[in-house]
């Protein structure tokens, strides 16, 4: 009798606990936590929780579909007055619901950094996960292809900030992946369409994955992620000058990514779907917005910015033309050594003075939202790296190149005005990386690209010179110090 028991406890040992037991002892092996017994305890007892609540989410779409396969009776029916009751009577309903209002929600965002962020929040406390995050396929210095994280429904405590996962290592970039299927349909003239990729990847177990890259201390749970392909308007080609009522629509990818990591459980069935609707619901709500903010930027360019900036333009230049002038009348009486220093010296005292003074011209630029082209976010980096801002303030810490992003705020009238007024002279380290990421522009591609950028390009070369002379003069005092003190000292022993 009593072998028969073992036998029975035995096999439900075996069918019940082993295979979480099995998953706690390889978390247990890995957190080395101070106490074994309390976090095992913890760990089965939060699996029965998990269980639970599958079973409780599962079981409403199965009485669903029970009824409908009894009767043909609409679930919504009238009450006795003939009224429709439309309230929601299952969790599908509920999360139907739920993704209409947050569909909503995200047409009423105005900024693209605020729709991820009501989005990722949303999508985590929708599917119970511990995080949810986004990323933009993109390339590093090396071309090699990475998503870079931007956005966490953990902000500002959030590791995945910042980091990037690379295409021959992550996991992610099988979402990428081309399907190949020989039976591929075609289109009306017979050629086969384009390939597909994957709806999702869901990884349950990501502890089993080699080539899952963590971030944080691995933790049991899951990996569910999603590419999401869109036709970007926010990027620096977008104008075309050819024909500017026609935009240069470029293909873009977001990765949608959530995790239960912590929780030691899968996505279900249902979350997975809801998962699928709402990146759907997502990726047209990011064009739709990035379709308006670029209808608003050309409006602004073609009415008034670009008229307005030209004649500005001509105006700066103008000014220039004429201090030049002044400045040869004011230097021709000095000696050749002290008109190089005196001329160096005035031509950056007056384009601080031409900066300081068009200020509020000058930040136009702060309200643009379309990126500008390279050539442009470099004179503006250049320029606000020696007005003091740090490097990772201006650029992007992945692709390591500037960022508009971060730009923008720094050009605002008030902020740009606060910088200039507090500008004394500018350090040596800020003056070489200016002056070696100027090397790989030209004057003639900023100018084109933006005659604001322009203004700060010409400012950042005279102080460039000035630092330049000053430290050409200091080193040739301390050259004629040594000298001197090696003239007392051969005196000394003669």
């Amino acid at each position: 009798m009593s072998g028969g028991n073992f036998d029975l406890d035995h096999a439900y040992l075996r069918t019940t606990v082993a295979a979480p037991l099995a998953e706690a002892m390889a978390q247990l092996a890995i957190l080395q936590p101070e106490d074994p017994v309390e976090y095992l305890g913890n760990y089965l007892l939060k699996f029965v929780e998990n269980e639970l609540e599958n079973q409780r989410k599962q079981e409403p779409l199965k009485t669903d579909q029970q009824r409908g396969e009894a009767t043909a009776t609409p679930r919504h029916q009238g009450d006795s007055n003939g009224n429709s009751q439309d309230g929601p009577t299952s969790e599908l309903d509920k999360t139907l619901n739920q993704e209409k209002n947050v569909q909503a929600q995200l047409q009423g965002e105005q900024r693209v950094p605020e729709l991820f962020q009501r989005f990722i929040e949303w999508l985590c406390a929708s599917l119970n996960a511990e995080e949810a995050y986004i990323g933009r396929k993109c390339t590093d210095q090396s071309g090699a292809g990475i998503v870079h994280w931007i956005a966490s429904s953990r902000t500002p405590t959030s590791v995945m900030i910042d980091k990037f996962v690379a295409e021959e290592r992550g996991v992610t970039f099988d979402v990428f992946k081309e399907i190949e299927d020989p039976a591929a349909p075609v289109d009306a003239d017979g050629n086969p369409l384009p390939p597909s990729v994957p709806k999702y990847l869901h990884i349950e177990n990501v502890l089993r994955e080699p080539r899952m890259k963590f971030f944080h201390v691995p933790k049991l749970g899951a990996y569910l992620t999603k590419g999401l392909k869109f036709n970007s308007f926010l990027h620096p080609d977008v104008f075309n000058d050819a024909n500017p009522e026609t935009p240069n629509i470029k293909e873009d990818w977001i990765v949608v990514s959530v995790d239960t990591m912590g929780q030691a459980r899968s996505f279900t069935q249902p979350e997975i779907d809801s998962f699928q609707r709402s990146c759907t619901i997502f990726i047209q709500a990011v064009e739709d917005l990035e379709r308006n903010l670029y209808m608003k930027d050309f409006e602004r360019k073609t009415t008034n910015d670009d008229a307005m900036l030209r004649e500005f333009n001509v105006a700066y230049a103008a000014q220039i033309a004429v201090q030049e002038e002044n400045l040869m009348i004011q230097l021709q009486s000095m000696l050749e050594e002290e008109k190089n220093m005196k001329e160096i010296e005035l031509r950056a005292a007056f384009m601080m003075y031409l900066l300081t003074s068009h200020v509020p011209t000058l930040a136009m630029a702060s309200t643009r939202i379309v990126p500008f082209k390279q050539p442009v976010l470099v004179a503006f980096a250049a320029a606000l790296g020696l007005l003091g801002h740090p490097k990772q303030a201006l650029y992007n810490p992945v692709t390591k190149v500037p960022s508009w992003e971060k730009i923008a705020p720094l050009l605002e009238e008030t902020t740009l005005k606060a910088c200039l007024e507090g500008f004394p002279v500018a350090d040596p380290p800020s003056v070489v990386e200016a002056k070696q990421a100027l090397s790989e522009v030209t004057k003639a591609d900023i100018e084109a690209g933006s005659p604001i950028a322009l203004c700060f390009y010409l400012w950042t070369q005279a102080v460039i010179a000035q630092r330049e002379q000053l430290d050409a003069l200091a080193k040739l005092a301390r050259q004629q110090e040594a000298d001197a003190v090696a003239l007392t000292a051969a005196e000394s022993e003669e």
